[in-house]
């Protein structure tokens, strides 16, 4: 995902400011590595998958989508491989951080990861198949980009990319566009809070403030891009860059300079969401702020576990500093008690995994349960808050760990564990003893908690209906019951549509807190076991939500009956706290269709602009159509000008769509397994990069004559393996008088 994050170095080491070895090798690697992997390689039609035997199953399926992405990818951009490309797998984000195929060390935040000179894609698994297949498919736009600089040729093309200099928006906003939906909730979610607050960025800001975070943003403008002139035209605009620049190929293709483009965009999005405002409200208006700015210092707050009584929160956030920590604060005023754990900087607090997990208290509110990476992999930590000291680290065999939840008596806990690339749910004693696991298969069983009698888990999943392996078709994520006596499984009803996670108990064990998109914005509703139905609890204008789509972000103290929850607001993630929440409780949300797709073109309803130069108008004359809407169509521009998908282009038939939002479903490229190769990994050097050869002229009382050199990198396809070598060789006789 931050495939941009190497371009200032490429600049630099073509420009010479980072010189390389002269007249020697080196032999050796980038960064500590605490086991060995035996890597082997399944080779399919377009890829070679890297793995290693623990992740073998979940290899397989990563192989397959990768081939059903590619498939998408190139109708929609009009380029195909010349080569096979390297996906390079592993099990866990604690393994994926050892990885030397990029060079830089690996944060948190990043999930995958492709450099340019290889166009190598590298990423770890994160137990839940939809998450695979965006971040495949993310990264994948990224190896179709540097391939079209390159012009096919994986180790050239530099100076065509350090020329073009793409900014983060285009190669991050296209990768984000081309694997999410269009206007995902997240991305609605920060273009509602930019309209609102006053910083909506114009196309200039997006590429020259690094401030903003070309992600989102960039996701958005690929969207207006694509529902206006159609996904066709997103190629064309990337096949165009290569020899116009950025600017020129918005101008070739769509008529519009960024300038132009960037006033339509921004007008479209506020008259999109600005109106939105008076149907929904801010989370003050029914809860309290808790932390922010404000009260606790810093601008991100997530993470959130109040301590049973509901007086002080655990929380983690940067505080105004450049590493996240876990802070204690009051729960009343926001007021930061002390720091629990800093991270990072020992090697035992690596990082706290603030991201995809959050920690809890035991019901006596003593002590504190956190996953933290240490080396290469993940503990589970025992905090004694009181004491304000660790008293028991277990060490679990597996790949990793998250969101570790105490049983009511405080006696075990259960998680998320993480074992070769798929996740399932794990029950272990406070001593460190009797781990046990629960589930085993390849659903996604995330964010587990226990219930107040101690009979039952709740969990989110990926189980249902729409889930089929054998397609690697996956369902929405669901909300359900793991009986601990019988060990069945039950999922619960009025789960059909969104996104459903992050249970918590009600102190009572008599409903379910829980946080949806259903609405087309993350909200909390409630579960009631006493009806089976859903209730809706709030109606935010921005939503409940943490960094990623499935970071938690709820915590009910069971005690106190308060429910704490993350806030986006103002660019900020805050905490608001609301008191016996179940108050908000009002009719039972109905069952129905899933919310239209959000359009920016639906509020304006403009004429489709041709641009100088196009061939042709819209068949008919016809507007751009209302996504989402029951008889709406796409619009289409091709070689020939603009068009209605309904009416094929005369290269095409009627049954060859052109949007990924179309190939999205598609099946019909997903390989089986009989089709791939297996080979052993073998170290092979090819060039990472070759410097321009020089050539010059020497004259001096010694004589004259020419001079020449070059130098080259060598790498290996895992990156542990990098040779670097540098030759200068003078040839003072070629002029020598005879």
């Amino acid at each position: 995902m931050s495939a941009m994050r190497g371009f200032v170095w490429l600049a630099l080491l073509a420009g010479g400011l980072i010189p390389l070895p002269a007249a020697a090798q080196y032999f050796g690697q980038n960064k500590v590595q605490y086991r060995t992997f035996d890597f082997k390689i399944i080779q399919t039609e377009h890829f070679e998958v890297y793995y290693y035997d623990r992740e073998r199953a979940a290899a397989l399926d990563a192989a397959r989508l990768a081939e059903r992405s590619y498939a998408r990818l190139s109708r929609v951009l009009h380029h195909q491989f010349q080569g096979r490309k390297a996906i390079i797998l592993y099990a866990s984000a604690s393994e994926f951080q050892q990885t030397n195929v990029v060079s830089e060390d690996l944060s948190e935040a990043v999930g995958g990861e492709t450099e340019f000179f290889k166009h190598r894609m590298v990423l770890p698994f994160t137990g839940a198949y939809s998450d695979l297949e965006e971040v495949i498919q993310h990264e994948m736009v990224h190896q179709f980009q540097f391939d079209v600089f390159s012009r096919g040729r994986i180790g050239g093309g530099m100076q065509t990319l350090v020329t073009v200099n793409p900014p983060g928006w285009f190669m991050e906003g296209m990768a984000a566009y081309f694997s999410r939906p269009a206007l995902d909730p997240e991305t609605a979610m920060w273009l509602r809070d930019a309209s609102l607050e006053g910083h909506l960025p114009t196309i200039q800001q997006l590429t020259y403030d690094p401030r903003i975070f070309p992600y989102r943003f960039g996701q958005a403008l690929w969207a207006y891009i694509g529902e206006k002139w159609g996904d066709e035209a997103i190629g064309e605009i990337l096949q165009a860059s290569v020899t116009a620049g950025v600017e020129g190929a918005f101008k070739r293709a769509l008529g519009l300079t960024l300038d132009q483009l960037s006033d339509e965009w921004r007008d479209a999005v506020q008259t999109t969401f600005l109106p939105q405002l008076g149907e929904h409200y801010r989370a003050r208006r029914i809860s309290q702020p808790l932390l922010t700015e404000k009260r606790s210092q810093g601008t991100v707050h997530v993470a959130p576990a109040l301590t049973p009584d509901g007086r002080d929160i655990a929380y983690i956030s940067e505080k105004n500093n450049f590493f996240f920590d876990l802070y204690l604060a009051d729960a009343e005023t926001g007021r930061v008690k002390r720091r629990l754990v800093q991270s990072t900087l020992s090697s035992n607090y690596e990082s706290l995994r603030f991201i995809t997990s959050a920690g809890s208290f035991s019901p006596d509110g003593r002590y504190f349960a956190i996953a933290v990476k240490h080396k290469d992999r993940d503990d589970l930590v025992i905090l004694d808050v009181k004491r304000d000291r660790e008293v028991r680290r277990i060490l679990v065999p597996l790949n990793g760990l998250t969101t570790p939840a105490w049983s009511p008596d405080g006696q075990q806990l259960v998680f998320t564990g993480y074992d070769g690339g798929l996740s399932d749910l794990f029950i272990i004693n406070a001593d460190g003893t009797g781990l046990r696991r629960l589930t085993n298969d390849k659903y996604a069983d995330l964010q587990p908690t226990w219930s107040p009698d101690g009979k039952t888990i709740a969990f989110a999943t990926d189980r249902g209906p729409e889930t089929n392996f054998s397609t690697l078709q996956i369902g929405n994520l669901r909300l359900a019951l793991y009986h601990l006596e019988s060990g069945v499984i039950e999922t619960l009803g009025h789960m059909s549509q969104g996104k459903n996670i992050n249970p918590e108990w009600a102190p009572d064990g008599r409903s379910l807190a829980f946080v949806s998109d259903r609405t087309g914005i993350n909200n909390i509703f409630l579960y009631d076991f006493t009806d089976g139905n859903v209730y809706q609890l709030t109606d935010l204008y921005t939503g409940a939500a943490g960094i990623m789509q499935l970071s938690p972000l709820l915590s009910w103290a069971r005690q106190a009956d308060r429910l704490a929850f993350v806030y986006y607001e103002d660019g900020n993630f805050n905490v608001y706290a609301v008191d016996n929440p179940r108050s908000l409780k009002r009719r039972p949300f109905p069952d129905g269709p899933a919310p239209p797709v959000v359009s920016l073109l639906a509020a304006r309803r403009d004429t489709i602009r041709t641009g100088a130069g196009a061939a042709a108008g819209v068949v008919g004359g016809a507007t751009p159509p209302v996504q989402g809407a029951p008889d709406a169509t796409s619009v289409y521009r091709g070689p020939g000008g603009f068009r209605p998908s309904a009416a094929p282009a005369a290269t095409e038939t009627a049954t060859g769509p052109v949007s990924v939002r179309d190939l999205v479903d598609s099946t019909t490229a997903l390989p089986d397994t009989t089709e791939f190769t297996f080979k052993p990994y073998k170290v092979r050097f090819s060039a990472d990069y070759v410097a321009r050869p020089t050539l010059g002229y020497q004259r001096d009382n010694f004589g004259r004559g020419f001079f020449g050199g070059t130098a080259i990198s060598l790498s290996d396809m895992l990156g542990n393996h990098t040779p670097v070598g540098h030759a200068r060789q003078p040839y003072p006789d070629l002029l020598r008088r005879g």
